[in-house]
């Protein structure tokens, strides 16, 4: 009878080689994995979430100021029944035309970062929601209603605001749209300033300012906003005016913002801008120059 003849015993070097093998193929299939959820899965639901709650809401135009102006019960606009059914911490949406801005704008009473990393329905959700800055402690109804939204790769949530810095782009898209759900709004475009938010890069610039003490106070804070903007536009500002800020991450240094700002056009005025005289500011106030 013949015996089988043992096979030879793996030297630790073949043994390591093998298992060093094993270990950079998982590593290449969990890193692969996790691209496509990054760069397709994530994305693709953020999509798919945003084209959900688009059909509940009646986008309108810059020029249709009327419609869907039914009021409810409660006083607030009936447009907004069924979003704010769906989730009562919806107090408005936000569409700035030719972007993908347009999105529901959220506020929590207990936290005011809530939504920064949850989308409109409370999950967790690394897109986050656009929200009201905690400095508007009278809602919507502040006397600037500052906005949230992160910076996104793929071009999402308040990546486009950037744009506002080309003077073009400005020219094209003046107007922005954002209904509270009290009132419809449509807002001009002032000003778009970069800030920065840390100490050590110069005294950082108070942008967050929900309330002012006075009219005066707030047309001082007018000014300084125009004195940094990137584009001298050509829209004025009053102590009665109420304004729209948005703000979003920029990466020209660490923990830079673009800010761009917006007032609400008046009752019985015209949405136009006359953008031909629209100008980039040759000399603005930049983060650390004060």
């Amino acid at each position: 009878m013949k015996h089988a003849m043992a096979k030879p015993k793996k030297s630790w070097k073949e043994r390591l080689r093998i298992f060093l093998l094993v270990l950079c193929s998982m590593v290449f299939v969990v890193s692969a994995g996790m691209l496509v959820y990054y760069l397709l899965w994530e994305p693709y639901q953020h999509n798919q979430k945003s084209v959900e709650i688009q059909q509940i809401y009646p986008t309108r135009g810059v020029e249709d100021t009327t419609s869907s102006e039914e009021v409810n019960s409660e006083g607030t606009l009936s447009k907004f029944d069924e979003l704010r059914a769906l989730n009562p911490d919806i107090k408005g949406w936000i569409t700035v035309p030719n972007t993908p801005i347009d999105y529901p704008v959220l506020q929590s009473a207990e936290d005011p970062e809530f939504y920064l990393y949850r989308d409109y329905l409370k999950n967790d959700d690394r897109y986050g929601s656009i929200f009201l800055d905690a400095s508007c402690v009278n809602g919507v109804n502040s006397k600037n209603v500052i906005l949230h939204g992160h910076n996104m790769n793929d071009g999402s949530q308040f990546a486009a605001i950037l744009k506002y810095g080309d003077l073009e782009f400005y020219k094209q898209n003046p107007v922005i749209i954002f209904d509270d759900i009290y009132r419809s709004g449509t807002w001009k475009v002032f000003a778009v300033i970069k800030v920065n938010t840390l100490a050590s890069q110069g005294t950082p610039f108070p942008y967050l300012q929900g309330e002012f003490a006075s009219e005066e106070s707030f047309l001082e804070y007018v000014e300084q906003v125009r004195s940094r903007s990137l584009i001298d536009c050509p829209v004025e500002v009053e102590g009665s005016d109420q304004i729209l800020t948005l703000s979003t991450c920029s990466y020209e240094q660490e923990n830079y913002r673009t800010v761009v700002y917006a007032r609400r056009v008046r009752e019985g005025e015209s949405s136009t801008v006359d953008i031909a005289q629209a100008e980039v500011n040759p000399d603005p106030v930049m983060p650390g120059d004060n």
